[in-house]
């Protein structure tokens, strides 16, 4: 089983990550919902490179249900 430990430091990336839903099937992939500089926020769609150990942006969306069911079918592609 592959285990993923964040190198980002927590005060790091306090407060910029409000939800975050994370699929795991055939490659992890997760969809959250991030703050931009201007105040709004919006959801970002990225799958985890297990090579490189980061998590790489795929998609944004301003739709949590689009985000989601984005994150959900990449999780289900083959690596």
């Amino acid at each position: 089983m592959f285990k993923f430990k964040s190198q980002a430091k927590p005060e790091a990336v306090a407060g910029t990550t409000s939800e975050l839903v994370m699929f795991n099937y055939c490659r992890p992939a997760r969809a959250r919902r991030v703050a931009l500089g201007s105040g709004g926020r919006v959801w970002l769609v990225e799958t985890l490179d297990r090579v490189h150990g980061v998590w790489v942006w795929e998609d944004e969306c301003s739709q949590g249900d689009q985000a989601l069911e984005q994150a959900r079918r990449l999780s289900l592609m083959l690596s």
